[in-house]
């Protein structure tokens, strides 16, 4: 439930900041768009007024219905609009200079900036901090648009900083009823889980009478077809159950499991050994490349799981005659663990669902080798548990398991030891 819980959070902040995120850009782009156009209507005016800001009244008795004009002409107008004028002639070179509207620009200043305008080749645009527009009569208008910018920059600043703190405390709030939201999921959870146990553990009971009954069967009439199936089915039950339970008392870790030092590469070694029977009844190739003295904080019990049901699920399934091969390395933060067999690859093979729970992508195969589709859930619970994750690909004519644990331990690997079985 932990890991819900975290997922829930992670969903809500990343939904919250994709929604602030917006928000900003968009009202970044408003707020610019209407800055430009006003700059642009006030350039405009200053035209139409023969480069001059015109009187508030002289502005209102002229009729501008043709050209939709989003601005305010004021008694102030002409005392706040700072801008200036450059005139030129045909050729493109400045004739005259109007400067008496603002402080900050002298004549080398605007020259310069005329030639950037020339070059940019469009009637109207930004120049530095100044929104310019290019008239039919040889000259341009700079309007200072840099309190406009400076406002913009500030407003987006403000709503940013209102943003976040709407974001943590929306955060704070959503933590603080997680609890309650997820309770739904724990209980459900939790009953799951129970049913699982109870009833794995009220269907031992029925199968220990069953293959009591078969052996006194067998002991009386002689083993036959019959019996053979019971004693089959029983265990494939049995190893079901057991699977169920361990994958359930897995899962109530809840992320939690005790750790010490562990040797991985001598686990390694002893529980592959033990499948080199198998490998050889297939005349399969089995090669090793074991790191020799890896050590890392771990749960042994778990971690000779983890190899033997990625070791078992190779034998399963790989290829007569086919081949198989099992790395182990350390490497900086990490060990890997690689378990490859041949096989052949179906065309609707879909790896990214092994690890599902009775997810068997071949029925038939899996019948007949016994699997249920639990083990590879196992290998990831206990992958998950170490901080670890899992995955499988399919290449070379086979498939790739890969885990990657958590390396929490320094060091002292002496040269990659290796042998061969056939």
């Amino acid at each position: 439930m932990k890991k819900l819980k975290r997922k829930i959070l992670i969903t809500a902040f990343s939904a919250l900041m994709i929604v602030f995120t917006i928000t900003l850009v968009l009202t970044s782009i408003a707020i610019n768009i209407y800055n430009m156009q006003k700059a642009d209507n006030m350039n405009l005016v200053i035209e139409s007024y023969d480069g001059n800001v015109p009187e508030r009244k002289t502005f209102e008795k002229l009729d501008f219905e043709d050209k939709p004009l989003f601005v305010e002409i004021t008694d102030e107008s002409q005392y706040r609009t700072r801008y200036f004028i450059v005139y030129f002639d045909s050729n493109n070179q400045v004739t005259d200079y109007n400067v008496e509207h603002i402080a900050s620009v002298d004549k080398t200043v605007a020259k310069q900036m005329t030639k950037n305008v020339f070059q940019k080749k469009t009637k109207t645009g930004y120049c530095n901090n100044f929104r310019y527009r290019v008239t039919d009569d040889n000259y341009i208008i700079f309007l200072d648009c840099s309190e406009d910018m400076e406002r913009l920059r500030s407003n987006i600043q403000i709503l940013f900083a209102v943003c976040m703190l709407f974001t943590l405390v929306i955060m704070l709030v959503f933590a603080m009823l997680s609890n309650r939201m997820i309770k739904p999921f724990e209980e459900n959870n939790r009953k799951q889980k129970r049913f699982i146990t109870d009833a794995s553990h009220e269907l031992k009971t029925p199968l220990a009478i069953i293959s009591a009954n078969a052996e006194v069967l067998e002991y009386k009439n002689g083993e036959s077809e019959w019996s053979k199936n019971i004693t089959f089915q029983i265990n494939r039950m049995s190893t079901l159950i057991n699977e169920l339970l361990t994958l359930s008392r897995l899962e109530e870790l809840d992320g939690k499991t005790p750790l010490a030092p562990v040797n991985i590469s001598n686990a390694v070694k002893e529980v592959c050994s033990t499948f080199d029977e198998i490998f050889e009844s297939k005349n399969v190739i089995c090669s090793y490349d074991i790191q020799e003295d890896i050590v890392i904080n771990a749960n042994e019990e778990q971690i000779r799981r983890l190899v033997s049901v990625l070791t078992e699920n190779a034998s399963k399934y790989v290829s007569e005659n086919g081949k198989v091969a099992i790395t182990l390395h350390n490497e900086k933060r990490y060990v890997i663990l690689s378990v490859f067999n041949s096989c052949n690859i179906d065309k609707d093979f879909d790896n990214k669902k092994l690890f599902d729970r009775f997810y068997r992508p071949d029925s038939s195969r899996t019948s007949k080798t016994g699997g249920h589709g639990i083990g590879l859930s196992i290998a990831k619970e206990i992958t998950l548990l170490h901080n670890g994750y899992i995955k499988a690909d399919t290449k070379d004519g086979g498939i790739y398991f890969t885990v990657n644990l958590s390396n929490r331990l320094k060091l002292n690997s002496r040269k990659h030891g290796s042998r061969t079985s056939v």
